[in-house]
Formats: C-alpha cells, sequence, structure tokens
C-alpha cells in the first residue's frame, strides 16, 4: 500500500508526472516545459509555477493544479470541499501505477473567447502607484536607458501591474501593438532580481511589443523578449528599423507575412542558446518556403545569451545616448 503523503509532499508532487499521467505531452521550450493536448495548453515553468493559455488561468503547485486540470475549479476561488477533494486524490496518487488517467470533459464553450481587455483585468491590472518600482528594476536592474524607459511609460507601451492570482508580485506589462498601433496583447515580466517569470497574454502572432515605426521602416530584427528589444536599440542604435519582441524563439506566418509585404530587410536576433538557435532555423526555413523569391533573413547573435546580458556588461556612457 502507498504510504499516505503529509500536506507539504502534496504540495511538491512532481507537476510533470501529474500531467503526463493525464496524456498531455511534454516538449521543452528553453527553461520552461509546455504540456499540451486537445483541450489545455499548460506551460510549467521553476518546477512549480503552471500557466494554462487555454484557460488564461495559472497557479503553484499540485494543488493548484489538480483543481483545475481534474476538477476545472479556478484555484483562487476553490471551496474547502474542492480542496479536500483535490488533496484527497493527490494523496491517493501513485505515478508508478497511474497511466492514461481521464481528464474532464468539457462542453465546448458557448461565449466567444476571452478578448485581451478580459485577460488584462486579471493578469495585467494596471497600478500606477507601483511604477517606481518597476522603473527601478529596468533602469537600475536591467541598465535599460532611463530615457527610453520613461517615454515608453509616458506612450503606454510599458507599466507597473499586478494579477489577481499573485497581487502582491509587482508585473511590467509590455504591450503588443498591431501595425495600425491597436493594442492586441501583452507580454508580462514580475519584477524580481534572478531569472524571473514571463509570459504573454492576447495576441502575439500579429502584434508585437516594438521600438520603431513599422510603417516606416525599411529593416526589421527579432528578438525574443521586450527588455531584449529595448537593449538591442540602446546598443546599436539602429535607423530606419524596426525591432520586434516575439515573447519567444519563434517568428510566427503572421511577421513573415510582415516582413514580404513591407520589404523589411529581416533580422533575427534570437538568444545565443539552444532555442534561440533552434528559433531562428525555423524561421530561415520557413520563409524560404513562404517566399524563396525574397531576401532571405540574416541572423545577429549577441556575445551573451541575450541583449541584456550585452548591454548591462557594456559600461553605462556606451549607452547613455539618446536613441
Amino acid at each position: 500500500m502507498v504510504p499516505t503523503p503529509d500536506l507539504e509532499q502534496v504540495r511538491e508532487m512532481s507537476l510533470g508526472q501529474l500531467l503526463t499521467c493525464h496524456g498531455l505531452l511534454p516538449k521543452r521550450e528553453g527553461t520552461t516545459v509546455r504540456y499540451k493536448n486537445h483541450q489545455f495548453n499548460i506551460v510549467v515553468s521553476k518546477g512549480s509555477l503552471w500557466f494554462d493559455n487555454a484557460a488564461s488561468l495559472g497557479g503553484r503547485g499540485a494543488i493548484d493544479l489538480i483543481l483545475h486540470l481534474k476538477y476545472g475549479v479556478d484555484p483562487r476561488s476553490a471551496s474547502d470541499r474542492a480542496l479536500r477533494d483535490a488533496i484527497g486524490w493527490l494523496s491517493s496518487f501513485d505515478p508508478n501505477t497511474a497511466t492514461n488517467i481521464p481528464v474532464r470533459e468539457t462542453a465546448k464553450p458557448v461565449s466567444p473567447k476571452a478578448t485581451f481587455a478580459d485577460q488584462a483585468a486579471i493578469h495585467a491590472i494596471r497600478d500606477d502607484a507601483r511604477w517606481p518600482l518597476a522603473e527601478s528594476y529596468l533602469v537600475q536592474a536591467r541598465h535599460l536607458p532611463a530615457h527610453v524607459v520613461k517615454q515608453l511609460h509616458a506612450n503606454g507601451d510599458i507599466y507597473a501591474s499586478f494579477s489577481q492570482g499573485y497581487p502582491n508580485l509587482t508585473g511590467i506589462c509590455f504591450v503588443h501593438r498591431n501595425l495600425l498601433g491597436e493594442v492586441r496583447g501583452a507580454t508580462i515580466r514580475n519584477v524580481s532580481a534572478g531569472p524571473g517569470y514571463a509570459y504573454s497574454i492576447g495576441e502575439k502572432a500579429g502584434a508585437w511589443f516594438g521600438l520603431g515605426d513599422a510603417l516606416q521602416a525599411n529593416q526589421a530584427i527579432l528578438v525574443e523578449a521586450p527588455i531584449d528589444a529595448i537593449s538591442y536599440a540602446a546598443l546599436r542604435q539602429p535607423r530606419e528599423t524596426v525591432i520586434l519582441a516575439m515573447s519567444g524563439s519563434h517568428a510566427s506566418k503572421a511577421v513573415l507575412d510582415t516582413a514580404h509585404e513591407r520589404r523589411w530587410e529581416l533580422t533575427v536576433g534570437f538568444d545565443n542558446d539552444q532555442p534561440g538557435h533552434a528559433g531562428w532555423q525555423r524561421c530561415r526555413k520557413n520563409y524560404a518556403l513562404l517566399y524563396p523569391d525574397d531576401r532571405q533573413p540574416s541572423r545577429t547573435l549577441p556575445a551573451g545569451k541575450d541583449w541584456n546580458d550585452d548591454l548591462r556588461s557594456a559600461p553605462r556612457q556606451r549607452h547613455g545616448r539618446r536613441l
């Protein structure tokens, strides 16, 4: 008989084992792992943090995960009965014998998909009182030019935020805009001295965090994250160039189509690591298949892992000039 774990053991159970036993297939994406099937699209990071992109809902640890995965309950509003059921189920769970556990079946939604505004009201609630902390993090910890950060904030392209699930954690919301300048999504990064945690909500295939005038540019640089976009601009100070953050190491078909339509000279500046190299290869192959007669994309690499590493290692006077 399997011994019953205590509450702390239940909280520390492997999320990967729980997800794979429920039929979700893992796919490593840099420092995170994505578990996906027809119903769920869950990204796990730091071992215990998870976020279901299909439901725009996240949590921490095995109890929160099972409440969502098995019982269809939002961990933030779970009843005592639901918590007891989840803990009881986890207490009897044996990963060595559990295979192909059926997940809850949900009816197809009859309401329209949540809009970006709906998701932002949960995951990117603006709080200007937190802006000094967010600004200090960007300028002091990340060495981003202060005048650029202030201008982006004044333009509404970045702001301090928090989520309903983690109200004590301050986030920085980097707004995604389409070519018309309409807000369609955001990348949210928490303020942290370490690697931190970032995720996107809303659209990121055809709307991006960017620097520069996309309609006037003749060149586009693709990077992975908004902080990398600002770092690249500070280091290289490119002219007639738009720098777009993909919120990951994948160049979507939408951005490749846009590069073709706008006749951009396309350069991929993804991270100098395995996911970044793989993302570059996918981009190169996809563009060649889509537009074989166009000038093909080129690659540029940071000396460190990413462009912010390069910026933080550079003397401050090198990137103190106005962009």
